[in-house]
């Protein structure tokens, strides 16, 4: 049996069904020996081939030339056989059986018959089958898994079955296994099951999702069930069709919202045209909003915010009056509307008894929509205060007491943009809720001083995440009525005083000075920092005779702190107590002494440190070794040299820093030394960015092969420093590291190349922007585009635009770009893709300039209608003046409806 494993056979036929060829396994199986079968008619060797009636396949393959298959499920065999193994349920071997056209040049010559032994594989799938019955749910599960698995069994009637399984679990395994599979005798299956066990409503919902996820063609039987005489299969229908999601689907749709007499399986339609975002439905959904059924007007209203058309937002404005659909309303036209829905919602909001919650949800989804795409959300914050009375500030403040914390955000925004003792004095009581903190520290800024006294009550009682969120607001405001709440603070906890100090800095007031003072010494290292950096911010005219004072006390924190702020501001009373810091007993106090000698302009710097750097501890070493970084000295060198043999690696580390950036070519076989063979890995990174610092064809040489490393680490800040050398020998490994398997080696790649610029570098950004697999470098090499900011770079970008799945990107890097590029992006208008020209206009909106207005109107004499809208839209938006005629010349000749309709709402906003 050896020989046979493969269990296939096959043999040939003329054109009359003699045999020509009977291979070894077929003699083995049917023991009918080769020298028996050649030159007989098929017929008298096997007569149950003719009364099976399976002689018409032979001659359907021979008149029309295609291939015929008999599935073993309805054939089961060709030619009857013994099973070559027991089997449970057969006694014949079950056979996949290949029927194929021989051709002679243009004739017909024979029959190519391929017969496959499947009687196993369909052992296997009837013992499964009868396994998916069991009534251990367990055993049931464990056969879909495994009927899934198996892809050589012929797995969709069985799995169809499990769809109706009473385990969700075994129903989510046939799912899966079926929109796997596929194929289209499992969707032939899923459909008739659909039409006959549509009221199993586990079937139903798992047939639904596989057909969902299915990419064979189920939309012509489907929209075939839109007319069975069913309702509840013309819903079914429906709804799968809505999940299909595609607009092959919308004209049947429409017709059965049309003229479908039952109201649920019109119900259905609608939703599955939002689904299929069917624009061209938007005026019969909008008909059907504005009557009186509100079963059907809800479901409209919500697909159209799924179709997401902005031109319908004043067509929804009025439905606000209606008090069953409004808060759907509302929520559409937080989705759709656009600044002139503001005043509307507002009105809503003036009312007594207004839905304050849904109203602020929709405005606060305004204010994000206008900020993300146009960073203009105070726009719709500012219309808002307009139009809210004091009965609309009442239902928010009504509201916000009582409200969720799903809803507090959107309420806490809006309150926000109004102005009042009772709007302080909530949102400050609201800084307690950390969903809300930074849109209430925002808006009490805003309001400016008028909120002090509100924040210092509520400093008084809250906890400590709360007082200091209000400790940040005061700040900010600035107000020197806060300081002497402020200097009690100083005597809390060491998170609260470095948030004090920074608020103090701020406001700017000098009687903090003698508070801040003692804290100089405080036994938290951020406390002493921030306590220093906000007496510096002070500028007291007494702090150098007090810093002189503090360099020589007891304490080593305060002396440490004096020597920060002696050597920042280089008092010239003390600088000899400065050098003496560097012979501190305490190391931390002659660390940072080191560390701001550079900033004093004395003749014995460098001797100092060059001491330091040899003599004294590894910490303070370090300290010397980096303050050399700061000197303009070549005297540097002969220090820093020798040092790279330092034991410390930090040492080392700071050497390399230092060098590099004085960029001594001297440095550079010392720094090829650490790149390539130093211990630390923090060495040898610091080696190769100094090595690009360093520059020229050597630096080049030596970084070239370590761009390859095996060591990512290692080649990854090669690649960096090939970017910072101008050095055209630096290219060439730069594009090799382009194609790299590595995201994060081509990500640095991309970033090295626009580092150096130039006009070879646009091209090579693009290619990688247009071509890249990987979604950080194609954001890398877009983000490079953007600041290199040249009329090329730019000329990039909008060719990237074309690419739908680039161009929000592309879109937010154009609107970056400064005023000098607006008639490069302008130029984009001239794209002979329409769909460029509109995000170029969506580009020139973000960029909120006199200049990008005017470029924007040229769109208005588009030759494509989208674009005409999209710049028509924008400009409403946009409020632009100047370009009113033509707007109101569009408005009463546009041929697209479309198009006129969003001209009059730009003229009437």
């Amino acid at each position: 049996m050896a020989a046979f494993d493969d269990r296939v056979g096959i043999f040939t036929t003329d054109t009359h069904l003699v045999i020509r060829t009977w291979d070894d396994w077929l003699a083995h199986v049917t023991g009918v020996s080769q020298r028996a079968a050649l030159g007989q008619p098929l017929e008298t060797l096997f007569p149950e081939i003719a009364t099976r009636g399976l002689v018409s396949r032979f001659e359907r393959v021979l008149s029309a030339g295609v291939a015929e298959i008999l599935a073993p499920a309805f054939h089961h065999y060709l030619i009857r056989c013994p099973v070559q193994e027991p089997s449970a349920h057969f006694d014949a071997m079950q056979q996949h059986v290949t029927l194929a056209p021989i051709r002679d040049g243009s004739d017909m010559a024979g029959v190519l018959v391929t017969i496959r032994d499947v009687t196993a594989r369909m052992d296997r799938e009837r013992d499964l089958a009868e396994q998916l019955h069991s009534p251990d749910e367990n055993q049931r599960l464990d056969a879909a898994e495994r009927l899934t698995a198996d892809t050589d069994l012929d797995t969709a009637e069985p799995l169809v079955g499990a769809l109706s399984d009473q385990s969700w679990r075994v129903r989510r395994v046939a799912v899966d296994g079926l929109a796997r599979r596929g194929s289209a005798d499992a969707v032939s299956a899923l459909l008739r099951a659909l039409h006959d066990e549509h009221e199993n409503a586990s079937l139903l919902n798992s047939a639904l999702q596989v057909l969902a996820m299915s990419d064979l063609d189920v939309i012509t039987p489907l929209v075939d069930f839109l007319d069975d005489p069913d309702p509840h299969l013309r819903t079914y229908a429906a709804q799968a069709l809505g999940e299909q999601r595609t607009p092959a689907a919308i004209p049947a749709l429409v017709h059965t919202l049309q003229y479908d007499a039952d109201t649920n399986v019109r119900f259905h339609a609608i939703e599955a045209l939002g689904k299929c975002k069917a624009s061209e439905a938007v005026d019969l959904l909008l008909t059907i909003a504005e009557q009186d059924d509100f079963f059907l007007a809800f479901a409209a209203l919500d697909a159209l915010a799924l179709i997401a058309d902005p031109q319908i937002a004043a067509r929804l404005a009025p439905l606000l009056t209606n008090s069953l659909l409004r808060a759907a309303v509302v929520d559409a036209l937080g989705q759709l509307g656009d600044h002139t829905t503001v005043a509307p919602l507002c009105d809503l909001l003036n009312l007594a008894q207004a839905p304050a919650s849904v109203v602020a949800s929709a405005l606060a989804r305004l204010y994000d929509r206008y900020q993300a795409t146009y960073q203009e959300g105070a726009f719709i914050a500012d219309l808002a205060r307009q139009h809210v009375t004091a009965g609309g500030e009442q239902a928010l403040l009504a509201e916000i007491a009582q409200a969720g914390q799903g809803d507090l955000r959107s309420l806490a925004l809006v309150l926000g943009w109004l102005e009042g003792p009772a709007v302080d004095r909530t949102l400050t009581g609201l800084l307690a809720q950390p969903s809300v903190r930074r849109e209430v520290v925002e808006a009490l800024v805003r309001h400016g001083k008028v909120a002090t006294l509100h924040l210092i009550e509520q400093l008084a009682r809250g906890d400590m995440e709360t007082r200091q969120t209000t400790i940040i607001a005061l700040g900010r405001i600035g107000d020197s009525l806060a300081v002497p709440v402020l200097i009690e603070q100083l005597s809390a906890a060491p998170d609260l005083i470095v948030v004090t100090a920074g608020a103090l800095a701020k406001i700017g007031d000098r009687r903090a000075f003698h508070a801040l003072l003692p804290l100089l010494g405080h036994g938290d290292t951020a406390v002493r920092q921030a306590i220093a950096s906000s007496l510096n911010s002070l500028g007291h005219p007494d702090m150098p005779t007090y810093i002189e004072r503090y360099l020589a006390d007891p304490n080593p924190r305060l002396r440490e702190s004096a020597v920060r702020i002696a050597g920042y501001f280089g008092y010239a009373n003390c600088i000899e107590a400065l050098f003496a810091c560097c012979r501190d007993e305490d190391e931390s106090v002659r660390r940072v002494a080191i560390e701001h000698l550079p900033y004093l302009d004395d003749p014995r710097v460098v001797a100092v440190l060059g001491a330091a750097l040899m003599q004294e501890t590894p910490r303070v070493r370090a300290a010397a070794a980096r303050a050399f970084g700061q000197l303009d000295e070549i005297k540097s060198l002969t220090y820093l040299v020798p040092a790279l043999a330092d034991a410390d690696p930090w040492v080392r580390y700071y050497c390399v820093r230092s060098l590099g950036r004085h960029a001594y070519p001297e440095a550079l076989p010392a720094l090829q030394n650490l790149a390539q063979a130093d211990p630390a890995p923090q060495v040898r990174l610091a080696a190769l960015e100094a090595l690009g610092r360093v520059g020229g064809v050597r630096a080049v040489a030596i970084l070239a092969p370590l761009a390859e490393a095996e060591d990512a680490d290692v080649a990854r800040a090669a690649i960096q420093a090939l970017g910072s050398i101008g050095h055209p020998d630096a290219m060439p490994p730069l594009l090799a590291a382009l194609h790299a398997a590595d995201p994060e080696h081509r990500v640095e790649a991309v970033q090295a190349i626009g580092g150096r610029g130039g006009l070879d570098a646009v091209g090579v950004l693009e290619w990688a922007a247009a071509t890249d697999t990987d979604d950080r470098v194609v954001r890398s090499a877009i983000e490079a585009l953007t600041r290199l900011a040249t009329p090329e770079a730019t000329a990039s970008l909008i060719s990237l635009l074309a690419d739908v799945s680039r161009r929000e990107l592309c879109i937010s890097a154009l609107a970056q770009l400064g005023a000098e590029q607006i008639a490069a992006v302008g130029r984009g208008l001239s794209h002979h893709h329409p769909g460029v020209r509109s995000a170029v206009v969506a580009a020139l909106a973000r960029m909120k300039h006199p200049r990008a207005s005017e470029a924007l109107a040229r769109a208005l004499e588009d030759a494509d209608a989208g674009v005409r809208f999209a710049a028509v839209t924008t400009l409403g938006h946009l409020g632009n003046v100047p370009a009113g005629r033509q707007v109101a010349y569009l408005a009463r000749t546009d041929p697209d409806i479309n198009v006129r309709r969003a001209a009059l709402a730009a003229l009437a906003a």
